[in-house]
Order: structure tokens, then sequence, then C-alpha cells
């Protein structure tokens, strides 16, 4: 998992005009120099410490293209240092920053700032249908690694972003919307499983759904809805979908270990009803 060992600053530039220091370690691989990158970032005047500007409190995520001339030096330089997850601590001059005029309002002349940038996530330009196919196996391999070490909500943004890669990709070959269909069932069942572990129940199930409109033959899907209502509490209706789920496979030993302690546990539930029914009653 990503720590929180905050770490020495380093230079970014040759005139150290540019500096970092990481708050949080993040995971994962660095984004390259022409993706889109989407961060939270709180912006300070290092001379008052005045917050000037903040995606928090606008609860809304900055999302841009590196390269694009859409943000200032220092963040191009910096945000290429970033793994997911990541938060660090970027100060720099004017030169890097709004230069010598400063930005009418907000940022004055010549100032010095500091930032505390959080990268959610990035992603490549794909055009080609073979190149959001590709896209989207990278997010959900990068989902995957994120996953096993535990960072959830940055895996879930790996995977909820290779899904955006072909979620609506329908003008290409058989063989590819085949391969498009299987890896769009593998990663709605990836984000289940994340929102089962962030405790999002309502979500995860909502996306095995999904996934069961394009695999209705989908164990893994009948398996986590049947976790899903357990967690819930829902034992009748996830019975429901596991039996669905053994009518394709009649011997699958997670499907009936779970059909197992359903059934326990909605007898459970009935026995422990009677018992408070009974104690009313007296």
């Amino acid at each position: 998992m990503a720590t929180d060992e905050i770490t020495e600053s380093i230079n970014l530039t040759e005139d150290g005009q540019v500096t970092k220091r990481i708050i949080k370690e993040g995971l994962g691989l660095n984004p390259e120099k022409s993706d889109t990158v989407t961060v939270h970032y709180d912006a300070y005047l290092v001379e008052t410490n005045t917050l000037f500007d903040s995606s928090r409190e606008r609860r809304s995520e900055f999302t841009f293209t590196l390269n694009s001339g859409k943000v200032i030096k220092a963040w191009e330089i910096a945000i290429p240092t970033m793994k997911v997850g990541e938060i660090a601590e970027i100060i720099c001059t004017s030169d890097y920053g709004y230069g010598d005029e400063g930005r009418t309002y907000i940022v004055p002349k010549k100032a010095k700032l500091r930032y505390e940038i959080e990268l959610l996530g990035h992603w490549e330009s794909a055009t080609s249908s073979t190149e959001r196919i590709a896209s989207a196996e990278k997010k959900k391999a990068e989902g995957n690694e994120l996953f096993n070490k535990g960072s959830w909500n940055e895996a879930l943004f790996a995977y909820k972003k290779g899904r955006d890669y072909i979620k609506d990709l329908w003008n290409c070959e058989y063989e590819e919307l085949e391969q498009c269909r299987v890896l769009m069932v593998a990663l709605h069942l990836n984000i289940a499983a994340c929102y089962m572990k962030l405790k999002q129940l309502d979500y995860a199930i909502e996306v095995c759904k999904k996934a069961l409109d394009r695999d209705p033959a989908s164990l893994k899907a009948y398996y986590r809805l049947g976790q899903t209502y357990l967690q819930l509490g829902e034992y009748d209706e996830g019975l429901s979908y596991v039996n669905v789920g053994l009518q394709y496979s009649t011997n699958n030993a997670d499907l009936l270990a779970l059909k197992s302690v359903l059934e326990k546990k909605k007898e459970q539930w009935i026995n422990d009803s009677k018992k408070i029914y009974r104690k009313m009653c007296n």
C-alpha cells in the first residue's frame, strides 16, 4: 500500500526554483509527458500562506493534458515525477509560476507559490479501436496491481478509465467487438470488487448487473452479487442470483459454498426474528 511517510525536499530543476516534497507515497507508473491527468490540489502564496485556489474546496477534480499549455511550468515539471495516489508539496518561484505580472486579483507580481497536489490518475490518448483496447488492457493491469496492494480508490480510478476507453466502441471488426465485450465484463467486475472493498455496496450491485448485461453466463458476476447481498443481509436476493449462476454450472464449488453460507445466515435470521417476536409477545 502507499505510505504516508514524508520525504525531504528535492530540486526538480537545475536552478533550484522548483522543489518537491512527497507527503504521501504513490504507486504504479509515472505519467507520460503527453498523458491526460486528474488531480486534486490546494494552492498557496508562500509569503502569506494564503490559500488562493483549491479543487478540493470546489469539490471538483481538475483534469488536463500535460504539455498542452493549460498549467504553469512547475506543474509540467512536477506531475510527471508523481505516481498515482501520491500527494506532493511543490514550491516554485514566479519564473515557473505566473511570472512577473502574476494573476490579476489572485496572485501578486513575482509571487512564490506552494501547491499540495494529489495525482488521482492518468491515461494516454487513444483513437483507433486497436489503441483503445490496448489502453483499456493497460488500465486493467494497472488497476490489478493497485488493488493487490490495497489501494482500492486508486484501482477503482484505473478500472473506470479502462472502461472509458471502450464503453462506446462499436465501429470495429467482430473479433475486436468480442475482445471488447470480454474486457468490459472484466472491468465491470473489477470495479464491483473495489466498491465492495470500499463498502459502497449499491454501486457494486449496479456494475455487476451491467456485467451480466454483457455476459448473462458470468459466474463471477453471480458470485459477486451473492457476496454483496450477503453483506447487506438480503439473503433471499443473494440466493436468487447464486441459484441462477448454478444453472450455468451446477457443481461450481464457490457458488455452492456461498449458497450454503446464505442459507445458514437466512435460517439464523429467521430463528433470531422468532425469538424477538416471542419476547415481544411475552
